[in-house]
């Protein structure tokens, strides 16, 4: 029941992004404390589920999902496995859950982790609480790119080191955060013609007939990008094991291509974490 209602296949998407953080400050050289880390890693789930429960609540409020959603994932509200009211009030719980563990890390190790926190809390929140509801207004896959990317890596670095800052970890972010907004988005493609008859315009909805051909971008960009990293020597060299992953990947793009996007966003997620796992071995192996 519970793994219905905060999606729990989507966690691993937090998982890769926070490991990173941590990993990128290995590489550097910093000492890791385990404590801090778990502390970072299980705060940032918490408010991934806040957004995964509120989203269902906002989406169910809004009329924009109804029944027919079951075809492609289980549902709690249109399960009949919770009421309505007591959705949000499960997220509200989780988001103030994450956030008091945000605060105590912020007392203990730095105040920015309040400021990287409150600005995560407020794209979480605001992906489709109003008043801005950015998933409706083609805002959303950017406030997911922030919050899993460079906030949660920069979070992570600060939280697990004690304190120590390398923006550069922001910029190593940027492959595992394509890899997340590529799951969210093959959810939004997915939904296009429910979402575009509900007056939900997402991305996928502004670039209609397009779209899909965005997910290949995001994909494909996820190498590029660490390519570039490479190239400029803020990644290892050791890190190019992502490779072995590229057939699976080239599937998962002729999926795309033929509009067969249905569960293709369970497959990104579990794809994310495999990516940043390999990614995360290709920066440690030399220590």
């Amino acid at each position: 029941m519970w793994a219905i209602i905060v999606r729990a296949w989507s966690m691993p998407m937090t998982v890769a992004s926070i490991s990173l953080g941590t990993a990128y400050a290995y590489y550097l050289g910093y000492k890791i404390n385990t404590t801090l880390f778990a502390l970072a890693l299980i705060g940032a789930l918490l408010l991934h589920m806040s957004v995964n429960v509120i989203n269902d609540y906002y989406d169910t409020l809004y009329g924009v999902d109804t029944p027919d959603v079951l075809r492609y994932r289980p549902h709690a509200i249109l399960m009949d496995i919770i009421k309505t009211s007591s959705m949000l009030n499960i997220g509200l719980a989780l988001l103030i859950s994450g956030s008091l563990i945000g605060i105590y890390l912020s007392i203990v190790v730095s105040p920015l982790i309040l400021i990287l926190g409150a600005i995560g809390v407020f794209l979480i929140y605001e992906y489709t609480g109003p008043p801005l509801r950015l998933k409706y207004r083609a805002l959303g896959e950017l406030s997911v790119f922030l919050a899993w990317g460079p906030l949660m890596a920069l979070g992570s670095m600060v939280s697990s080191t004690g304190g120590f800052i390398d923006h550069i970890v922001t910029i190593v972010s940027i492959p595992v955060a394509l890899l997340v907004v590529a799951t969210l988005y093959a959810n939004n493609v997915r939904d296009i013609e429910r979402d575009k008859s509900r007056g939900a315009y997402t991305l996928a909805v502004i670039l209609g007939n397009y779209a899909k051909w965005f997910y290949v971008v995001l994909l494909l960009g996820t190498y590029l990008t660490q390519a570039v990293l490479i190239l400029l020597r803020l990644l290892p060299i050791h890190t190019v094991i992502t490779v072995v992953l590229i057939p699976l990947m080239i599937r998962m793009l002729r999926r795309a291509i033929n509009n067969s996007f249905e569960h293709l966003d369970e497959t990104t997620s579990l794809y994310s974490l495999a990516y940043a796992i390999l990614l995360i071995i290709g920066l440690i192996i030399i220590r």
